[in-house]
């Protein structure tokens, strides 16, 4: 965090500067707006979250839920030191907007979008997605397609239903230097070979709707999305700086819908 220039934020937000902010697709994107559940609705234009979401990608900006909220807080804190004739201001009192996802911006308060200058035509698909989930208990266990290369023989006995998993008080603690000479029958407790696993698993399939940009005579480069903005000085340097040399790949939507955004000045 030593590198990551938070000053814009004891600055007021006052939108002096702006500029364009130039999306282009470079595969197709599913931009859902939350978790809808049984099928992720894509929207055919980024909302602002994501766009702030992209820039912060850009910056470097990743913090758990919790870490995120207390960094914002202690920003709001030590700004309306800072200003304490604007102490009132809702930069500094207010709660963040959040996304039905919970995510919340930075950036919300020193940077606004207008609506879409352009937005293409689209072609527009469902697909199957799942997500790479952690969990401390046992969903690793059939949630996975991936496990230790040992437990191969181990694996296929439970497929076999000659031995079973399972997390009740009948189910013993194994070494896994024993799964080999485990008689037919046994109760094998899933801490036994969680260490075997990886500390994700795959969660069941969605159906979710990709949109990929078209456009006639389209160059490889041009945007496929163009967004006007306001913001301070310093923000426009500072985002056209990251957008330059990224931190982090930029995506929007799932993180499978890559892009590549540029700003100009105006």
């Amino acid at each position: 965090m030593n590198n990551m220039d938070f000053s814009f934020f004891f600055e007021p937000p006052e939108y002096t500067a702006s500029g364009l902010l130039q999306i282009e697709a470079l595969a197709p994107l599913s931009m859902a707006s939350g978790h809808p559940g049984n099928y992720y609705q894509s929207l055919r234009s980024p909302s602002p979250h994501m766009l702030f979401g992209m820039l912060e990608n850009a910056l470097g900006w990743h913090f758990a839920e919790d870490i995120r909220k207390a960094l914002f807080k202690q920003l709001q804190k030590d700004a309306k030191k800072a200003n304490k004739k604007d102490a009132k201001s809702s930069w500094l009192t207010a709660q963040p907007e959040m996304s039905d996802s919970k995510y919340f911006s930075f950036l919300q308060y020193h940077l606004e979008f207008e609506p879409c200058v352009f937005e293409p035509d689209t072609l527009t698909y469902d697909d199957l997605w799942s997500q790479l989930l952690r969990d401390s208990g046992r969903s690793f266990f059939g949630g996975s397609r991936h496990y230790d290369a040992s437990l191969e023989t181990t694996i296929n006995r439970v497929r076999n239903k000659e031995i079973e998993f399972g997390d009740r008080a009948e189910y013993k603690d194994i070494q896994a230097t024993d799964f080999d000479n485990l008689q037919e029958g046994a109760k094998v407790n899933y801490r036994s070979i969680r260490d075997l696993f990886p500390q994700y698993y795959a969660s069941l399939p969605t159906v979710r709707e990709y949109v990929e940009p078209t456009r006639i005579n389209k160059k490889v480069g041009d945007p496929d999305y163009l967004f006007r903005f306001n913001t301070t000085p310093k923000v426009l340097d500072l985002l056209t700086e990251a957008l330059e040399n990224p931190a982090a790949p930029l995506y929007l939507g799932s993180n499978d819908g890559w892009v590549h955004a540029t700003i100009e000045k105006i």
